[in-house]
């Protein structure tokens, strides 16, 4: 009976810690892609650079930077993803790096990490209790 009890806390585990990363990996995007003109850090002019923003399950992420970013495919990758498995974001612009340098916003939201995850850890405990 004892081993039945420990393996559902321990099943019961696994799936909040998979829910508190996968809400902090969602949470980090939407800081990071979130326009200068709406409070964050990102620059937008025509859209170009948050347009070409993409993310990858085990690879490197692709994109064109031409069609209207949608955060659907990001959240697409993230939950098909499992503990162990590298989820990669990326900007496919090819200044990305010299905008990110200026306005900082892949290193502010970074620097924010572990607030996004406490903030994470809250919802996921206030939802599924624990």
């Amino acid at each position: 009976m004892a081993n039945v009890t420990v393996s559902q806390w321990v099943s019961k585990s696994q799936e909040r810690l998979d829910a508190v990363w996968k809400e902090s990996a969602q949470a980090i995007v939407k800081e990071m892609q979130t326009p200068r003109k709406k409070g964050g850090k990102l620059p937008v002019d025509l859209g170009f650079l948050r347009n070409s923003f993409g993310a990858a399950l085990n690879s490197t992420p692709s994109g064109d930077g031409n069609s209207a970013y949608k955060s659907a495919p990001i959240s697409i990758v993230v939950n098909r993803a499992k503990i162990g498995d590298t989820v990669v974001f990326g900007w496919a612009a090819n200044y990305a790096i010299y905008m990110e340098a200026r306005y900082s916003f892949l290193r502010s939201a970074a620097q924010n990490w572990q607030q996004i995850v406490n903030k994470a850890a809250q919802k996921v405990k206030t939802r599924v209790g624990g």
